[in-house]
């Protein structure tokens, strides 16, 4: 059996509330064999690294059952395990504040018959501009929480929740999902103020409507959306019928950028401004055009400010934002939502270093609740890099083999870290025998 460190040993102390004691000990086993397993990660490769020297035979029953149950059959649930790793990643980090959140959905491939939630959906990495791509999977919605490294440009995403889109029109929408993930973590923060970012897909009535007035939203808006005046015009007293509640209707993002091109009379708003700001790690000054609505479809009757923002270089498309924060500044806004790439990053790292959609389950328990678990694994991984790991004369070994490419903020990084210092607190030098090195001890 591999042998935890005392470091991450702490971290997984502090979800024990979550677990009785023997799905602790089962908790940290998979956990172990997870990270230590090469190549595929089908469960069943999973469950045999974690004993290296016991041989199962798929012709009988093999030991694995108790891991199998973890997931399919266990009683600990996922939003507890995401409450306590929420805890442990704001204590362990000492985030004050602000807190950022980052929703989006990903496509885990997924073929199969009797496979629970699978449906045809949108493959954002096959997709283009003028092609939509789908394929066969199930479709997560996923709530992270978003961290800066410190002296540093970079943020890194730490998945907490994580809801199954369902197929069929009956079923909850991706906005609708991610409501409820937000409505979860404003519970466990009462006191709190939160910033959340998403992209267009989350632009929605069901998401946005009634949004508690502890959280700023920032994300894309639609380049034809029905926007209005929010001042209302003065009505003469003799004029009957109801009085009107906002004024006439305004020009939407695309029309607005082709008013301000044209330099209609240079009027405000329709005039751009350059804006400096670090977005995805460079120093860019940016056109921005900015001005305040409402829009009664998505928000009703509360006021939101688009910010539309334009590369003069031509490195970037032009980006219709918005913001519920009416103060905030232009380049906060862009920076801001620039940090929801992180969140795509997260999961191509899930995917190529953790083996996300190796798994061959099928059964609605088990989908259900590997894929966020591994998700949150993942964040686990990344708060032990952060709070104790790179502290390792192991992580500083692996700092003097980077190349250029490399970079220390990875997950696959942190990963190998981690393994190596798990193979050193396994495997001893001390053996008397060559057998007994080839082995865990």
């Amino acid at each position: 059996m591999w042998q935890i460190i005392p470091s991450l040993a702490s971290l997984l102390q502090d979800l024990s509330p979550v677990f009785t004691e023997p799905t602790l000990r089962t908790h940290t086993a998979i956990l172990l064999g997870w990270l230590m397993c090469l190549g595929r990660h089908t469960e069943y490769r999973v469950f045999e690294a974690i004993d290296a020297s016991r041989v199962a035979s798929r012709a009988q029953r093999h030991p694995f059952d108790r891991f199998y149950n973890f997931f399919s059959r266990s009683a600990w649930t996922i939003e507890k395990l995401g409450h306590e790793l929420c805890v442990a990643i704001v204590v362990r980090l000492h985030l004050t504040g602000v807190l950022t959140l980052l929703v989006d959905d990903t496509l885990l491939h997924k073929r199969g018959k009797h496979v629970y939630g699978l449906g045809w959906f949108r493959d954002a990495v096959a997709s283009t501009a003028s092609r939509v791509a789908t394929a066969s999977g199930n479709n997560w919605v996923v709530l992270a929480l978003a961290i800066a490294i410190p002296k540093t440009d970079i943020i890194i995403a730490l998945p907490l929740l994580a809801r199954l889109h369902l197929p069929g029109e009956d079923q909850l929408s991706q906005p609708e999902l991610a409501k409820a993930m937000l409505l979860e973590v404003l519970a466990w923060y009462p006191d709190r103020h939160f910033v959340l970012i998403g992209d267009g897909g989350y632009s929605a009535e069901n998401l946005l409507k009634d949004l508690d007035e502890r959280v700023t939203y920032v994300g894309r808006i639609r380049s034809d959306a029905e926007v209005y005046d929010p001042s209302v015009p003065a009505q003469p007293k003799s004029k009957r019928g109801p009085k009107p509640q906002k004024g006439p209707r305004w020009p939407g993002p695309k029309e607005a950028v082709q008013r301000a091109d044209a330099k209609a009379k240079n009027q405000v708003p329709w005039v751009w401004q350059s804006v400096d700001v670090v977005a995805y790690g460079v120093q860019r000054t940016l056109q921005v055009l900015a001005y305040v609505v409402v829009w009664p479809e998505v928000f009703g009757l509360r006021q939101i400010r688009i910010v539309i923002v334009r590369d003069p270089e031509g490195k970037l498309k032009d980006t219709y934002l918005f913001t519920t924060d009416l103060l905030a500044s232009l380049d906060w806004v862009i920076a801001t939502y620039a940090k929801r790439w992180s969140i795509e990053v997260a999961f191509k790292n899930s995917k190529q270093v953790l083996g996300i959609e190796g798994p061959q389950h099928w059964c609605q328990a088990s989908i259900e609740k590997l894929a966020p678990w591994l998700w949150q694994m993942q964040s686990l991984v990344t708060l032990w890099y952060l709070s104790s790991g790179q502290a390792l004369p192991e992580a500083e070994a692996a700092r003097g083999r980077m190349g250029p490419w490399d970079s220390e903020w990875s997950l696959r990084h942190m990963v190998s870290v981690l393994r190596t210092a798990i193979l050193e607190q396994t495997i001893k030098p001390n053996s008397g025998q060559k057998a007994a090195l080839r082995h865990p001890c």
